[in-house]
């Protein structure tokens, strides 16, 4: 199982919900590492200000996407019970982990 630490931030959702994006955050990460095996540690950094949201990832010391991924709230609020949602916000992970690795 992949170690997968999440530091994040946020400024307009409430500590309850913000709770849960940062559940589905993690379990969509650690899902991708079980599935793919492209990386064994993940640091991930999340901010939300405004709605905006981004994510910044290093993944097993590797970092060479410096443009965070834009996610949308709404869509992450949707992941949180909608498989149609997590299934966009994990193929938008894997593509984005993929540029970080350099693949």
């Amino acid at each position: 199982m992949a170690e997968v630490r999440l530091t994040a931030a946020f400024s307009t959702v409430p500590a309850a919900e913000a709770e849960e994006i940062k559940r589905v955050l993690l379990e969509t990460v650690e899902q991708l590492a079980r599935e793919d095996g492209t990386f064994t540690k993940a640091k991930l950094v999340f901010t939300e200000s405004d709605e905006r949201c981004g994510l910044t990832a290093e993944l097993d010391g590797v970092k060479k996407e410096g443009v965070p991924l834009q996610l949308d709230l709404e869509q992450l609020e949707d992941a949180q019970t909608g498989a149609g949602a997590r299934a966009q916000l994990k193929e938008s992970l894997r593509l984005y982990f993929r540029r970080v690795l350099g693949r």
